[in-house]
């Protein structure tokens, strides 16, 4: 008969699969703040007085 091996298959994805929606959160967190940051550039640009207004 086989050794019974220490780790169940599945144990280790389990945390692979939590480390990586860690990663995937964190990606799209960043996305939001870098569109928020461009958003507020954009709005920054548009209340200047005397700048063209951009199409």
């Amino acid at each position: 008969m086989p050794e019974k091996i220490a780790q169940e298959p599945g144990e280790g994805s389990l945390e692979e699969e939590l480390e990586r929606e860690r990663r995937e959160h964190a990606l799209i967190d960043e996305e939001k703040l870098g569109m928020d940051e461009l958003e507020e550039e954009r709005l920054k640009r548009d209340r200047q007085p005397g700048m063209p207004a951009r199409h």
